[in-house]
């Protein structure tokens, strides 16, 4: 099995970000890159929301993210613009993954 030059930093990549020690006693868990921060305005309930290190995590989001009906009680914003926030995250952290149009559409799942 050949791995390209691509694939070798994404598997480098995400075993670093296992390595990372967490502390478990920390108020706001440092999740690593996610799509809402804790910090950020359209986060309500100051945790962080979307966690993107892996491709897993990155399709899981973007999975997790369609099961809504309407925003989410700790989103403040549209449903539509929450949907998009993750996609586009998505796609620019790893392009690799195909984002459909059905998974740019809230409420498909």
């Amino acid at each position: 099995m050949k791995i390209t030059a691509k694939e070798l930093r994404q598997i480098i990549r995400e075993e670093l970000n296992l390595q990372e020690k967490k502390d478990p006693k920390a108020k706001v868990r440092n999740r690593g890159d996610v799509v809402f921060p804790a910090g950020s305005s359209k986060v309500l309930d100051d945790k962080d929301h979307y966690p993107v290190n892996t491709e897993k995590e990155a399709r899981a989001a973007l999975g997790y993210v369609n099961h809504y009906k309407k925003s989410p009680p700790w989103y403040d914003g549209s449903l539509q613009s929450m949907v998009d926030k993750v996609a586009n995250k998505v796609k620019r952290k790893f392009p690799d993954i195909e984002v459909s149009a059905a998974a740019e559409k809230p409420g498909k799942g």
